[in-house]
Parts: structure tokens; sequence; C-alpha cells
């Protein structure tokens, strides 16, 4: 078994800095996955927190042509929807918005989430591994659509790509697996407050009991950017 990479934290007073500071990190190893294999493929989250890390991200200079962004996960709503993941990804990325960089939308599959959902695997089955994972969390250790008791999404196998949920009280969505995510070759994190730094260091001495544990211990280690607002 690969030993267990480091958990590297990176603290900011803002999110703009930390935003910049990630889009630069994530620039740099996008060139190197390019210089190696003439492509990347990236992994970005949805919500409100990271428009500022996408802007800036678009922002640098790369062969954005030999790029493929897809989401961590999305809601199950249209693509026009003001809650879609890829709506507000299109918006802030200015390579996709502009047409320069591939994407892999988890729209456009039918309405039965079920069928979508495998749908979807299937797709991301005939993918390579992701060269970039850029996640979220939310204040319940959330990362993509994987929630805390949802048991069947967080054991899912290692040929499970993709999955379906349904969170109570929330829109069903279409997540990445914890296979696809945990088998990146970078994985970030991308946080702020107080609150969510608390939740992560639970998580770092009790990984099996939130999600964001999936991305602990795993041999390429964690990068954490950290807002303090």
């Amino acid at each position: 078994m690969s030993a267990a990479g480091p958990l590297l934290r990176h603290r900011f007073e803002t999110l703009a800095d930390a935003s910049a500071a990630l889009a630069e990190a994530v620039a740099v190893r996008l060139r190197a996955c390019i210089d190696a294999r003439g492509r990347a493929l990236l992994a970005v989250p949805g919500g409100t927190t990271p428009a500022r890390f996408l802007t800036a991200l678009g922002e640098h200079e790369l062969p954005w042509e030999k790029v493929t962004v897809l989401p961590t996960d999305e809601r199950f709503v249209a693509p026009s929807d003001p809650a879609s993941n890829e709506r507000m990804i299109r918006a802030a990325f200015a390579p996709l918005r502009d047409g320069r960089a591939g994407f892999v939308s988890f729209h456009n599959a039918g309405d039965d989430l079920a069928a979508a959902a495998a749908s979807l695997d299937r797709l991301l089955a005939g993918l390579p591994a992701l060269d970039v994972v850029v996640s979220g969390m939310g204040a319940d250790g959330h990362i993509a659509s994987l929630f805390p008791g949802d048991e069947r999404g967080l054991s899912a196998g290692p040929g499970v790509h993709a999955i379906a949920a349904s969170p109570p009280d929330l829109p069903p969505r279409l997540s990445l697996s914890p296979a696809r995510l945990r088998g990146a070759e970078h994985v970030c994190l991308l946080i702020s407050g107080q609150e969510k730094d608390e939740v992560l260091a639970s998580a770092v001495e009790l990984p099996g009991a939130f999600p964001v544990g999936l991305l602990l211990g795993g041999p390429q280690g964690l990068d954490v950017y950290w807002a303090k607002a």
C-alpha cells in the first residue's frame, strides 16, 4: 500500500487571495500535464465559492484547447437553470466561455436520475484518470455530491465512475464517485471560514466520519487553500 501523501495547508486572509494562489498552482500543474502527455483533465466544483478561482485560472496563458474540464458534481436540473454548476462554470471560466477548452457535460442523459448516472458512468469510464481535482466542501463535510449518511455513494467501488445522489431536502444530483476523486494525480480543496476549517480538522482526526475524509490519506496528498473570509 502506498504511503499517504502530505496535507499541505495554505492560509489566506481573503477568498480572492486564496483563489489567485490556487489558480496559479493549478495552472502550473496543468502545464506540466500537457508537457508530459499532451493533454490535461481537470475537475472543478460548482457553487459560489469557486467562481473567483475559475475566473483567475482562466486568465492564465495555457494551451486551453488541450484541457478538458468537467464538474465534480451537478444538480439534476436543466443546464440553463440558475442552480446548474455547469452554468456557473461556463460563465466564470473564460476558456469555456470562449470555446477554447473542452467540457464534459453531466446533462442531456434523460429525465431519469438512475439512467442518467449510468450513462455518465459509461462516459467517464472511457476517460483517463483525472489530472487535477479542485474540490469544495460543505459545512457538513460533503464533497462533490457525496453527503454524510449516503452509504451507497460513499462505498461505491473502484469500478464506479459516477453516482446518483438524492440528499434530503436538496435537489437530486449526479456526482463523480469516490474512486474518480481519489484517483486524481493532484487534489486541492478550496474552503473559507472558521467553521469549515474546524470541520476539516475534525475530518483529519476522524476521516471516516466525513466525506471529505475520502481526500485524506491518498498517496498524492491534499493541498488545502483556506481563506479566513
